[in-house]
């Protein structure tokens, strides 16, 4: 479909500077940069083949008018052009530039014998605004002289609708390549190669992912953006090629990379979407449009090759893709009854964006008529279907966005699981281990209850007993301090045995404790107590080894009060909201600190241990002395 789109933008893109002439001699002496000549030759075809370039002096030759002179259902003919000039200007060199990809002889005819001569004109010139070598056969009209030249072209399946003669002044060469190939492409390679570098990086992102997961849907769509960026690469180095060569292999390259798209996008879907489990019919019928196709190209691309049924195998490949244009619109009604999948949606919404674009680009082809304008350009059914072949790949790209982000999120909620499985286990293990020493700690203060305090009781007992029989005072004082060193013993061990039991380890048991302490401490002593407790406790945890800093530390500050402070009113004030808090004031003489005795290390041992649980001690004096411990609570 794209042949015929050329052969119009040919004709019509051409920019002749001089008025054309439906018959007799074209004067070149006019001609200021280039002129078209397709309009200006005259042409005699042979299908049957016998005539000979001397038959052809006698040759019914005819102008064809507007009409192009070679239809593509006609070919595999004998092909004769005569080119009639005469020159009323100076230059008397000029080029024709027949085209691109054309094989001819030219020949001038000599009036006074009546005979042809064969030219060996052909030459080739690089032209760099194309980055090519345009060809070109030159030829020499003088001042004066009128010439008949004839042209046996070799017109086929892959060059007839690139016929463009055209007679180009040498050192105008540049500003012909410019006007005839480049100022009306401009927009339409622009736009092409802004394309091709989305598809470039829509391309390398996709690769990169194949590289790293090897996942088949990835390199299905891969490959496939590979072969589109190729075609469209083809369609847009058309401009800027003249090889033979080149467009001879113009339908393979055409056919195939346009059915191994299809194939690898289909490929693609049945891939990504696991068409084989989830729906097995659909995979079946994917299989049987990629056998179908294949088998088709197979079968077609010879027709194509040769000049009798070309154009038959160019309308059966389109209506091929027409006739399979029902079967993908099937494919879709199928899909569509997933369309609470998000994946299927996007793999649903690209391949509409793909059969709307292409129906658009049947009815753009068919009915369009292209001009200079860039909307009436051949080129933009090539734009049009490299925009619908973005938005669909974008589509695909977008379902393998968001299942690769699914996969991440499943695999981050994994990772999470066997973290919070692991941290459960060794948390399992951590309350082990401290069950475990919970276990010992009760274990060893219940030996030492049992054991060391049995023996200290009965060490006490009889140190009373005998200090009730001694028969002196001086025994007498012996058994009295056994007995008082024993009720020491066992005061201390009891302190020791309430901090290794692990039932004690709460904030409530703590302060419960010290309450009980300090009133026995005072309960024999003329000295007024007031404690305040609030009225609600927390159940916090709380250490053995913090209780048993906390309760050395008041029972050393007891000690200095009842000792050094001759104090008649002791206040404790317990507070615990975001700390613990233990106020402990009297009324007593105070002190200076820097009298304190250096030898004595009571109250560097307070603020040690408050620091080793990481509290603080705060002594301050006025009317007495009030001491302050600070913990933060967990």
């Amino acid at each position: 479909m794209f042949k015929k789109l050329a052969i119009t933008v040919i004709l019509l893109l051409s920019l002749p500077t001089v008025k054309a002439q439906n018959a007799g001699f074209t004067d070149l002496g006019k001609i200021e940069k280039y002129d078209t000549m397709l309009n200006r030759l005259s042409y005699f075809i042979d299908y049957s083949r016998k005539t000979t370039i001397d038959d052809a002096l006698e040759a019914p030759f005819s102008y064809p008018g507007g009409i192009f002179p070679f239809s593509e259902k006609k070919l595999g003919a004998d092909y004769f052009i005569r080119l009639s000039v005469t020159n009323s200007g100076i230059p008397d060199t000029f080029w024709l530039y027949m085209g691109r990809a054309q094989h001819y002889t030219m020949y001038e005819y000599d009036s006074s014998s009546r005979k042809m001569k064969v030219l060996n004109n052909k030459i080739t010139s690089t032209a760099y605004r194309v980055l090519s070598k345009v060809p070109y056969a030159y030829f020499v009209v003088k001042q004066g002289e009128y010439k008949h030249f004839y042209i046996q072209a070799k017109i086929n399946f892959y060059n007839w609708h690139q016929f463009d003669p055209v007679v180009v002044i040498p050192h105008k060469q540049t500003d012909f390549i410019f006007d005839h190939f480049i100022r009306p492409n401009k927009l339409f390679i622009y736009a092409t190669l802004v394309f091709l570098g989305v598809m470039l990086s829509m391309l390398v992102y996709t690769l990169m992912a194949f590289i790293q997961s090897l996942k088949n849907e990835y390199l299905y769509y891969t490959l496939a953006m590979f072969g589109f960026i190729v075609y469209f690469s083809l369609r847009l180095f058309n401009t800027f090629i003249f090889n033979g060569y080149y467009y001879y292999f113009y339908d393979l390259r055409y056919q195939v990379l346009q059915l191994g798209e299809s194939t690898l996008a289909l490929l693609f879907i049945t891939s990504f979407l696991n068409l084989k489990k989830k729906i097995p019919r659909l995979y079946r019928h994917a299989r049987r449009i990629i056998i179908v196709q294949i088998i088709f190209l197979i079968v077609n691309l010879p027709l194509t090759y040769t000049d009798q049924y070309n154009y038959i195998g160019n309308i059966a490949f389109d209506t091929a893709r027409l006739i399979a244009l029902p079967y993908f619109i099937y494919m879709l009604i199928v899909l569509l009854k997933l369309w609470r999948d998000k994946e299927v949606r996007y793999i649903a919404a690209g391949s509409i964006t793909a059969i709307v674009v292409w129906c658009l680009i049947v009815i753009i082809d068919r009915g369009g008529e292209y001009k200079y304008h860039f909307l009436e350009h051949s080129g933009i059914t090539t734009l049009s279907f490299m925009t619908g072949i973005i938005i669909e790949m974008l589509f695909f790209m977008q379902a393998l966005f968001y299942r690769k982000r699914m996969q991440e999120a499943a695999q981050i909620r994994e990772l999470e699981r066997l973290k919070l499985t692991n941290d459960r286990k060794d948390l399992e293990k951590y309350k082990a281990v401290i069950d475990a020493r919970d276990k010992e700690r009760n274990r060893i203060s219940q030996e030492i209850h049992d054991e060391i305090g049995s023996g200290l009781t009965s060490i006490r007992l009889l140190s009373e007993i005998n200090r009730i029989k001694a028969a002196n005072d001086e025994t007498n004082k012996v058994f009295e301090k056994i007995s008082d060193t024993a009720n020491s013993l066992m005061d201390n061990m009891n302190e020791i045995i309430w901090t290794l039991n692990s039932k004690n380890d709460t904030l409530p048991n703590l302060i419960a404790y010290l309450r009980h302490f300090i009133v026995e401490y005072f309960e024999p002593l003329p000295i007024q107590l007031r404690i305040a407790i609030p009225d609600t406790l927390n159940e916090i945890p709380v250490s053995g080894k913090i209780r048993r800093n906390i309760l050395l530390s008041v029972k050393e500050v007891l000690h200095n009060i009842v000792k050094h402070a001759k104090a008649t009113e002791v206040n404790v004030h317990f507070t615990t909201d975001t700390q613990l808090s233990i106020t402990i004031s009297d009324n007593g003489i105070g002190f200076n600190p820097a009298r304190v005795n250096p030898h004595n290390n009571g109250l560097q041992n307070i603020k040690d241990r408050l620091q080793a649980i990481g509290g603080s001690c705060t002594i301050s004096h006025h009317n007495g002395t009030s001491v302050l411990f600070e913990l933060p609570l967990p």
